[in-house]
């Protein structure tokens, strides 16, 4: 069975002033590159709430709307072209610089969780996270990232195409050393980042569960583009 790519770590303009291209824009760039699907992992975090403060307010289902646009943006797309679009995050504690990539859940999930960024600790966003949540650190060894003990999380993002390779190495040594799962993400900003991280698996994946299973599988290889 011929293996399938599927993009780990996406940032959409609906979301992220530092992104340049939209979700739909974003699906039809990976789809001409080969890939056959996306999660959307927009920052969830402080700045966020201080990027769109005068589109916001109390309500959680308006936060989440927002928050979710590129997000549907970029599924719509998808559905036209029966190419996978799963929902995700990367969030970032309102007490710590740490950036964790979520994968598992359901549209659903996110207006029935509480605002994730709040919670305290890393222990205390994965108990609130649904059991079958994944919970990784994005680019871990970046300058300003705190090191710690990764036994809360399942994995560690590897390689990230932002990141100097150095410190891609780095964040590898230290999941081998913990044994914990290995991730690949091109942390895609702009059009000169498409493609250059993900997963390549045998394994079709459509929902959240399937990517979660084959995530725990470990039956997948890591696409990691050199850099420039």
């Amino acid at each position: 069975m011929p293996e399938r790519k599927y993009e780990l770590h996406v940032h959409t303009a609906e979301c992220d002033r530092f992104a340049t291209l939209g979700g739909a824009e974003i699906v039809r760039r990976y789809e001409e590159a080969g890939y056959q699907g996306i999660v959307v992992t927009d920052h969830y975090f402080s700045l966020f709430f201080e990027w769109f403060k005068d589109e916001l307010s109390s309500c959680h289902k308006t936060i989440i709307d927002r928050y979710l646009r590129g997000y549907y943006a970029a599924r719509n797309e998808g559905e036209k072209r029966r190419f996978t679009v799963l929902p995700g995050a990367e969030v970032r504690l309102d007490s710590c610089p740490n950036d964790y990539l979520i994968y598992g859940l359901e549209e659903a999930d996110f207006y029935r969780l509480p605002l994730l960024n709040r919670c305290e600790s890393v222990t205390e966003l994965v108990e609130t996270l649904p059991e079958d949540t994944l919970v990784v650190q994005a680019h871990p060894f970046r300058d300003n990232m705190v090191v710690q003990n990764p036994e809360a999380l399942f994995g560690l993002e590897t390689f990230n195409s932002h990141t100097e390779t150095f410190r891609n190495e780095t964040a590898r040594a230290f999941a081998l050393h913990y044994g914990k799962a290995m991730t690949s993400g091109s942390d895609f900003h702009s059009e000169n980042d498409t493609a250059k991280g993900g997963i390549l698996s045998s394994q079709e994946i459509t929902s959240p569960k399937e990517l979660i299973t084959v995530l725990r599988s470990g039956k997948y290889r890591l696409i990691q583009t050199p850099e420039p």
